[in-house]
């Protein structure tokens, strides 16, 4: 229980801090990580809680969530392997 509540206090005032300072920090980091097909006029509202669900577990639990960043990485590896093979033994013509 005390987990949770550090967690939802933690994302509680990440949350408010990445939409306080959207425009003064966070909307520039995020211009130059993000491509532009990822971006749309709204995106205060949609990657300040993915930002501070991201940081709260970071904080709470830093060994999974390195493991699962490690997973997720392994698989899209594997899968643009994958996908890069297949796409060679395709004929297009």
């Amino acid at each position: 229980m005390l987990v949770t509540v550090i967690w939802l206090i933690a994302f509680a005032v990440i949350l408010t801090l990445c939409i306080k300072r959207w425009e003064a920090s966070v909307s520039g980091a995020l211009d130059k990580l993000v491509p532009s097909l990822l971006r749309s006029e709204d995106d205060r509202w949609v990657w300040s809680p993915a930002i501070a669900v991201l940081l709260a577990t970071a904080i709470v639990r830093p060994v999974d969530l390195l493991l699962t960043l490690l997973v997720i990485g392994i698989l899209a590896l594997v899968g643009g392997k994958l996908a890069c093979w297949a796409m060679n033994k395709v004929d297009l013509h």
